[in-house]
Parts: C-alpha cells; structure tokens; sequence
C-alpha cells in the first residue's frame, strides 16, 4: 500500500508515522507539507508542497490512500489565511486525491465540527447536525470541510472516506494550548459557564488512523477517551490556581491577551469554544473500527502533567 499524507510534518503525523513505518503492508509515505520533518523514516518521502497547490495531485499518483492531516490548528493573527487553508487546501487535497485515483480518504475532523452550544446533549452522537460556530475559525471550518465532504462522497461513491472526530489530544512534547494554560501555572474558571472537557491521547488518536487504513469504515467516527473533567478537577491535575471570573470578564481579557501578542495560542475563539461542553460518544469507533483507548480523559491529563513535570526538571 502506498499512503499519502497531508501535514506530514504535524504533531500527530509524527505519531502515526512509527505506527506506518511498522506496518509490513505499507510500502512508501508521500509526505506532503511546506516543511520537512526533522526526524526520519524509511518509508517516508517528503516533497514540498502546498496543500492548496493545483499539482499537487501528481504528487498523490500511485497512491492507494490520502490522510489528510494539513489544517491549521493553532491560530494565526490573520484567520482568512486560516480558514482560506483549511477549507480550500482540503477540498483541493480530496480533489486531488480523486483525480489520483486514490480509494480510500481518511479525514482529520475534530468534535469542534458539533459547536458549542447551550443546547448540546450531554453525549454527542455521530448523526448529531453539525454546528460549526462562525466566529471561531477552527470549528467553523471542521464543519465547513465536512460539508463539502458530504458532496464529495455522492460525487466519487467509489471512495471510502472515513471522517475521525477527536477532542483536544494531548501528548508528551504537544505545544498546544493545553501546554500553554499550563506554563500559566494559572486556570481561569469561567464561574458563569459549566467548563466540562475531554481528551484523548495523542497514541490513541494514531491508532484510530492506523485502523482506517487496514479495513474500510465509510462515515463518521468520535474518537476521544471516556469521561470529562470540569474546571477544578483539570486544575487540580495540572497543579494550578484556579481564578474565578465570568465569562465577559474573561472573554475581554483574551481578547486583550491576544491583542498584545502575550497568548500565543488562546485566541478568543478557543474560550468560546470552550464555554459549553462538547463531549462526544465513542461507541461507535469502538463497534465498528474495535478501536479501544488505552487512556480515558483523566488518564491522558494526568500523564500530561507527568510529562510536563518531568520535561521542566530537565530544564532546570
């Protein structure tokens, strides 16, 4: 089998690829990104490409399957960029994967797709509509790429596409904002709002790729660990101090925190998100894939301050 795959220099692609590069039935990786991955694999080939470059469908001939990882996660100061790669580089990947003749599409959505809104149910289903909310440019842009996908399935039936819902994913060397709240050493709980998360981790969320590439499961898959933690119990985790504000209060403080370039990761868009809890139901990838998490949500922030803790000793 001859994979290509999208965001190959990402965080999670660094993941996946020893899981790849350690199945017998994968030949060769066509790793496409701007930038080239500091570690190495043999079966990794990386070309330097630009996930909304019109050629980059050359690049995917051959290929038996597309993972598309490329998408911009962490925010940049000008969101039209963002969502311009995010939602056109996607449909230019899946398009150029069909001119390829790939068979196989595996997506990386995220439970964000959903929103977050006052009326979520306590545990989101994989038929549950998706919402993606237009003033935070991750989420609406998940939702956005799923649409289209939805007329790309009827368009090229002969293609598997498996779309992979995950929550926030945390890992040992992750810089995402999880990593920022926590160099903080300080945790704002909205006292206004009921802060509920989940995560996963980073290992899991691999495997659930790996998984879609051996079988074909066609549709919509939540992968997260079990459970959820509130506001005090995440802070408690992570060794923090929790301050108390409302949510206006807190959202003009990001919003002035971004302004002045202090956050790095949380844009006012991310509180948002995070001011109703999306928390998604996993039974189905369990089912159907028999993908089973090695770590629920508690577990994946617990070893995530482990991590933390023993990577700032080694700095000291």
């Amino acid at each position: 089998m001859q994979i290509a795959l999208t965001g190959s220099s990402s965080y999670l692609a660094g993941v996946l690829l020893p899981l790849l590069e350690n199945d017998p039935d994968i030949q060769e990786i066509i790793g496409l990104d701007l930038k080239p991955r500091t570690d190495s694999f043999k079966k990794l080939h990386w070309l330097k490409r630009d996930v909304r470059d019109p050629e980059i469908y050359k690049d995917m001939q051959g290929c038996d399957a597309l993972v598309h990882l490329a998408f911009i996660v962490m925010p940049l100061r000008k969101e039209s960029l963002a969502l311009e790669i995010n939602i056109e580089g996607s449909k230019n990947a899946f398009l150029a994967g069909a001119k390829a003749g790939v068979k196989k599409i595996v997506h990386a959505s995220s439970c964000a797709a959903y929103g977050a809104w006052p009326d979520n149910p306590e545990l989101i289903s994989e038929d549950h509509p998706l919402r993606g909310m237009p003033d935070f440019y991750y989420s609406f842009s998940k939702a956005k790429v799923e649409e289209y996908l939805d007329r790309f399935e009827q368009e090229h039936p002969h293609i598997v596409v498996t779309r992979l819902r995950p929550p926030i994913f945390l890992g040992p060397t992750i810089n995402n904002l999880m990593r920022e709240i926590a160099a903080r050493k300080i945790f704002v709980n909205i006292s206004n709002r009921q802060i509920k998360a989940q995560f996963a981790w980073d290992e899991d969320i691999a495997s659930a790729f790996h998984l879609a590439l051996k079988k074909d499961f066609p549709g919509a898959f939540n992968v997260a660990g079990d459970g959820c933690l509130n506001a005090q119990e995440m802070a408690d985790i992570l060794n923090l101090w929790t301050v108390p504000l409302p949510y206006s209060l807190a959202l003009l403080g990001t919003k002035i925190l971004w302004h002045l370039r202090i956050s790095k990761n949380l844009s006012p868009g991310w509180l948002k998100v995070l001011t109703y809890p999306i928390i998604i139901n996993t039974d189905k990838a369990r089912k159907i894939m028999g993908w089973v998490p090695k770590h629920d949500t508690r577990a994946a922030l617990v070893r995530f301050a482990k991590e933390i803790k023993k990577a700032d000793s080694c700095k000291a």
